[in-house]
């Protein structure tokens, strides 16, 4: 067991914004999972509203126990509180907590405190369970301070994290578990790695990439890249060799566009609008799928893919936009297989997440939206919160929450 001391204050609104919050929230949790990949605990959450907003606005009901669970469905084995009894002075004494200045144990708060710990109760045998994840995005401490710190290009434009978030998310919406690793961690373990924007690359950081992809495995990465070494220095004598042979290309400029300056791509047969960076490259032995059709360099390749040893490397040379990302991603997890295998289909604002033991897998459905949401699933299964048999399509509440209980073999409970 990991405990992580760390305050994750989530404040959702009831604006069309709350699966947007969501997927922020369920980053930050699978960025701890990642850490040691254990169980961890989450050691202050709020149970109503935080007192450092601008607007500080109380939850909503059913958004506690629906965040809290969140918590558990990314792999914490707590939800714990700040404040268990409301500050009387100083600077969080409106800030949230179990119980208020009143000391009731009557108010709404208290009663969803102790409705969301007798569920709890419920679920006691997910302790400890684990997550079996195949996607990681990289997220390198050092390179993400480099880009920050770095002169040149634009400033308000770099968004490292948020950038990761947007190719996260695609997979949030899919219910495609991800973990958030760092450079110095194991990758033979996942069967893609997603590293867009991955400024600053040590060598044994290109080393373990090399290897990753002459394994088997897919790699994606995009503009940005490789500008650096591990001193911040610039690479002299054009991008490192390792690159150029992992992805098959030599980016050769950067444009930096201005605030509603746009160009375009075309992929697949469609086209794309670009925002803010356009990678011009030149191709070595990589295939082109994507193309710029505008600016000086048009008809010069924006998106590629090369095949290094057993495994493929991708290259995104613009940045682009969320329906390009989830286009870009389908045929990979495709041919990956990473399709969630206990959902039908997937819905975009209701969040299926698994955690396993060695006998059974636990699923949790979150709905993340204000509308009662229709649900389809493989297989039936077991709610542990209601007791109650499952079938294979259901309807979820607004801020519902299942907790699907079925035998690693399939058959349930």
């Amino acid at each position: 067991m990991v405990a992580l001391f760390y305050t994750i204050y989530t404040r959702f609104l009831t604006l069309p914004i709350t699966a947007e919050t969501a997927m922020k929230t369920a980053y930050v949790h699978d960025q701890f999972w990642s850490l040691k990949q254990q169980p961890f605990l989450v050691m202050e959450s709020t149970p109503s509203c935080v007192n450092w907003g601008q607007y500080n606005k109380a939850k909503q009901p059913g958004m506690h126990r629906l965040s809290s669970f969140q918590q558990i469905a990314h792999g914490s084995d707590s939800t714990l509180y700040f404040q268990i009894r409301q500050a009387q002075g100083n600077s969080e004494k409106y800030h949230g907590a179990v119980i208020g200045h009143d000391d009731s144990s009557d108010s709404r708060v208290f009663k969803d405190v102790q409705q969301y710990g007798q569920d709890l109760e419920k679920i006691v045998e997910v302790k400890g369970a684990i997550k079996r994840v195949r996607v990681a995005i990289l997220f390198d401490w050092d390179s993400n301070w480099a880009l920050n710190r770095g002169g040149g290009f634009g400033r308000p434009t770099r968004l490292g994290i948020q950038v990761l978030q947007k190719h996260y998310a695609n997979f949030w919406h899919k219910d495609i578990e991800c973990n958030v690793i760092t450079s110095d961690m194991d990758f033979s373990q996942y069967d893609l790695l997603i590293a867009p924007m991955l400024y600053l690359i040590r060598q044994d950081t290109m080393k373990k990439l090399q290897k990753f992809v002459q394994s088997g495995g897919t790699l994606v990465s995009s503009y940005f890249s490789g500008m650096v070494d591990s001193n911040d220095r610039v690479n002299l004598d054009g991008w490192p060799k390792p690159l150029q042979d992992i992805f098959g290309i030599e980016p050769k400029e950067l444009d930096t566009l201005l605030p509603g300056e746009h160009y375009h791509v075309s992929f697949n047969q469609k086209e794309y609008e670009t925002t803010d960076y356009d990678q011009i490259m030149k191709v070595k032995n990589a295939s082109v799928l994507g193309y710029y059709t505008d600016n000086f360099y048009v008809g010069t390749p924006a998106i590629t893919r090369h095949q290094y040893g057993k495994g493929t490397a991708y290259y995104i040379g613009a940045r682009l936009s969320a329906e390009f990302i989830e286009d870009f991603y389908d045929d990979i997890i495709q041919s990956l297989n990473l399709d969630n295998s206990f959902v039908e289909l997937s819905n975009p604002v209701v969040s299926v997440q698994t955690r396993y033991n060695e006998d059974y897998a636990y699923h949790f459905v979150m709905n993340f939206s204000e509308q009662v949401q229709m649900v389809n699933f493989r297989r039936p299964s077991f709610d542990l919160l209601t007791q109650r048999e499952v079938t294979k399509s259901v309807q979820i509440d607004k801020y519902g929450v299942m907790i699907l209980k079925e035998r690693q073999n399939n058959t349930l409970h």
